[in-house]
């Protein structure tokens, strides 16, 4: 069977109109003959609003029922495209995520898909229909839950419902429909005219996922990237060919890896980051290492860590964490801390990064970019350096700045392929 598979993100279903424009598009692939899957996101601002709702009728809501409210989002954009798909004498059936065969584990809002049984899809594509599936939510799959829990997938989750999808029913790429026309070299809000990358590695981009880019979900690239499954994105309503991530090992992968090349792909950007550093004395009894570990069952990823490491020195640990995240890691771990230790942050600040391959092979660029900021006055400091990701924390409100900055600098202005397909 010939299966595509298709995600809409919720700025393509804010609508009714735009709900008619989509369900003509699926129509009309479909009229070709080919089975359809359609994985949906909620629509417009429907999960803020929901979230919003919640925190109007309880100062602390029950994470799993938050779960189960904010699902109701995907599952309402499912079956409105799917009545508009009957309209148009499609043959057409709404799931739920746990109906669809997800599974996922994790702590509520922060799931992490486990497994899909594409069986109740096959079922439904033998019998002519198109299936559009609720992304963002999985059946949670912990052991004590419920046949019927649901738990939802963190924000962009919808990406890794559909990558999912597509690799277990085999569908040869996933095509993901949103509001950009692919994956710009840098954000166009910020540096107007940003090319868009024909072509990008996936670990290039689950790099730039990470670093802020907000295109694809991080997990979605990861899971395309271990299954060899290639992603294409595009313009709901254009007509560019959008831009393929490649999943596939490729020839730029092959050149990296045997020092032939390195390339700066993008500038990246994500605000709203804390940094946070932990003092405690060394008779306290806490370590870096129990620092992390309350840190990762609260499923939180601390980024760019560092500390003194000596077992007979005070702790001394920082690292980065989303600015929303910071009264959980404050609530965690003062108990842990104690009277003579201390919790300091740094708010607002926002992260700038430079993704691409074998960068670590240009030892002189983490002082060249912080010396290119410094020429305009942003003080900044570098966090994290990798083969593929450089760091650089500045204050927020000079993000737009260095962003720019460094994408001309870089001389990143001319559309460019970020792989070459093997």
């Amino acid at each position: 069977m010939n299966i595509t598979l298709r995600k809409y993100g919720g700025s393509s279903l804010a609508t009714d109109e735009q709900i008619a424009a989509v369900a003509e598009q699926v129509a009309g692939a479909h009229g070709r003959g080919t089975a359809q899957v359609v994985v949906v996101s909620a629509r417009g601002d429907t999960t803020d609003a929901l979230i919003r709702a919640a925190g109007a009728v309880s100062v602390s809501p029950q994470p799993a029922e938050v779960d189960k409210l904010l699902a109701t989002g995907e599952v309402a954009s499912a079956a409105l495209l799917a009545i508009a798909l009957r309209e148009r004498d499609v043959p057409a059936v709404s799931l739920t995520g746990p109906q669809a065969g997800l599974r996922a584990t994790g702590r509520p809002g922060a799931g992490v898909v486990t497994g899909v049984e594409p069986g109740p899809v096959r079922a439904w594509l033998d019998k002519g229909h198109a299936v559009i599936v609720a992304g963002f939510q999985a059946r949670c799959d912990d052991g004590t839950a419920e046949e019927t829990d649901v738990i939802t997938l963190g924000r962009g989750g919808s990406d890794t419902s559909a990558i999912a999808l597509a690799i277990a029913l085999g569908a040869p790429v996933c095509e993901i429909y949103t509001d950009v026309d692919g994956v710009h070299a840098a954000d166009p809000r910020l540096v107007p005219g940003a090319p868009v990358l024909p072509a990008v590695d996936a670990r290039v981009m689950a790099e730039m996922a990470v670093a802020g880019a907000r295109v694809l979900h991080c997990r979605a690239v990861e899971l395309a990237a271990a299954y060899d499954l290639d992603i294409v994105v595009r313009n709901t309503a254009g007509s560019g060919t959008g831009s393929t991530i490649v999943g596939r090992k490729t020839e730029m992968l092959h050149r990296v890896m045997h020092g032939e090349r390195a390339d700066v792909v993008a500038v990246t950007h994500e605000l709203g980051v804390a940094r946070v550093v932990v003092r405690a004395p060394r008779d306290h009894g806490l370590t870096g290492v129990g620092v992390l570990d309350t840190l990762a069952d609260m499923q939180i990823t601390a980024d760019a860590v560092g500390w003194a490491a000596e077992p007979h020195e005070d702790l001394h640990l920082a690292f980065c964490v989303p600015g929303s995240e910071l009264e959980d890691v404050r609530a965690a771990l003062t108990p842990r801390v104690g009277w003579h230790g201390s919790i300091e942050a740094r708010v607002p600040l926002g992260k700038v990064s430079i993704v691409g391959a074998g960068l670590l092979r240009r030892p002189a660029l983490t002082a060249e970019l912080l010396g290119e900021l410094a020429t305009r006055g942003i003080g900044a400091e570098c966090i994290a350096c990798t083969p593929s990701r450089t760091s650089l924390l500045v204050p927020e409100d000079r993000v737009p700045d260095s962003v720019a900055t460094l994408f001309h600098h870089l001389g990143l202005d001319d559309e460019k392929d970020a792989t070459v397909p093997a």
